[in-house]
């Protein structure tokens, strides 16, 4: 998928890069990833994070449905996260898609 297509996507992406752009530690990485799955199909998920940080898309959609259902981070640490990206600009609420 090219972002071009989808700018609601870009606009994630963009947003990512600027709330993380040094890339995502891996402290936050899982609240990350249960964050985006609030926001974004299982497939844009993957496509975000590819888009964002190089990561493996596949791998990503894998580990956010683990980090959803059996390895879940911590509701604290999750809401933490959500504020210091809100601190930093971050504003995506749902998926237009």
């Amino acid at each position: 998928m090219m972002l071009e297509d989808n700018p609601e996507l870009a606009e994630v992406v963009r947003s990512l890069v600027e709330v993380f752009p040094d890339g995502v530690d891996d402290d936050d990485y899982h609240p990350l990833l249960v964050i985006l799955s609030d926001v974004l199909s299982e497939r844009n998920l993957g496509v975000a994070v590819h888009a964002a940080f190089g990561l493996d898309p596949h791998v990503a959609r894998n580990e956010a449905a683990d980090a959803r259902t059996g390895n879940k981070p911590s509701r604290r640490g999750i809401e933490d996260l959500r504020s210091r990206m809100t601190a930093k600009g971050w504003s995506i609420v749902e998926d237009e898609n």
